[in-house]
C-alpha cells in the first residue's frame, strides 16, 4: 500500500512544481496521476486476488468519475465476478442514468440483462440510443434479445438497420439473413 501512495505523492510533488502550467492544467495533471496510481495498485490487488480492496478502490475512484465508461464496467464486472449482482446492476443502472450524452451508456446494464435471459428487458434500454450512433454491439444486443423473444420481424428490422451503417459486417449479414430464412419458414 505504501508504494501507491508514494507513486501518487510523487506524482503529485512533480505536478506542483511545473510553475509553467495555469491551476487548472495543474489540477488535471494530478487528477491523472492520482488515477493512473488507484489504477495501478488495483491490477496489483487483483493479481493478487485482493479482490475486496480492488472493489473498495474501484468505488472510490468511480465516485471522483462517474462518467468513466471504463471504471464503471470494471467495478461492475468484479462485482458480477464475486457474486454482488445487485450492485453491479446499481452501477451499470447509475452508469446510464449519469451519463445521458453518452451513446453507449445502456450497453453495461444491456449486457447484464442479456446474459441472464432478461430479453424483455434490454429493448427499452437499447431503442433509444439508437439515434445516438451507439456502438455496435448495441445493435448486435438489442438484435438477438428481439430473437430471444420471438419478436423476429424487429429483429430483422435492427440487422437492417446496422447493416445500412456497417455493409461489410458478415457476421451481421449471415444473422440477418438467418432471421430471414426463419420469418419466410413461419
Amino acid at each position: 500500500m505504501k508504494n501507491w501512495l508514494f507513486g501518487i505523492a510523487l506524482g503529485l510533488t512533480l505536478v506542483a512544481t511545473a510553475s509553467a502550467q495555469s491551476a487548472d492544467e495543474r489540477e488535471q495533471d494530478i487528477m491523472f496521476a492520482a488515477h493512473d496510481a488507484m489504477s495501478e495498485q488495483v491490477d496489483v490487488w487483483f493479481h493478487g486476488t485482493d479482490f475486496p480492496r480492488c472493489i473498495q478502490l474501484l468505488y472510490f475512484q468511480y465516485e471522483i468519475d462517474q462518467h468513466d465508461y471504463e471504471l464503471a464496467t470494471n467495478l461492475g464486472w468484479l462485482l458480477e465476478s464475486t457474486d454482488r449482482h445487485n450492485e453491479a446492476l446499481a452501477i451499470y443502472i447509475r452508469y446510464r442514468k449519469d451519463n445521458l450524452t453518452d451513446p453507449d451508456a445502456a450497453l453495461p446494464e444491456a449486457q447484464y440483462y442479456f446474459m441472464r435471459k432478461a430479453y424483455a428487458k434490454v429493448p427499452p434500454l437499447v431503442e433509444p440510443a439508437l439515434a445516438k450512433n451507439p456502438h455496435p454491439n448495441m445493435y448486435r444486443i438489442l438484435a438477438h434479445s428481439y430473437e430471444k423473444m420471438g419478436m423476429l420481424g424487429d429483429c430483422l428490422r435492427i440487422w437492417n438497420k446496422y447493416l445500412a451503417l456497417n455493409p461489410s459486417d458478415l457476421a451481421a449479414k449471415k444473422n440477418r439473413d438467418r432471421v430471414k430464412q426463419k420469418l419466410e419458414a413461419a
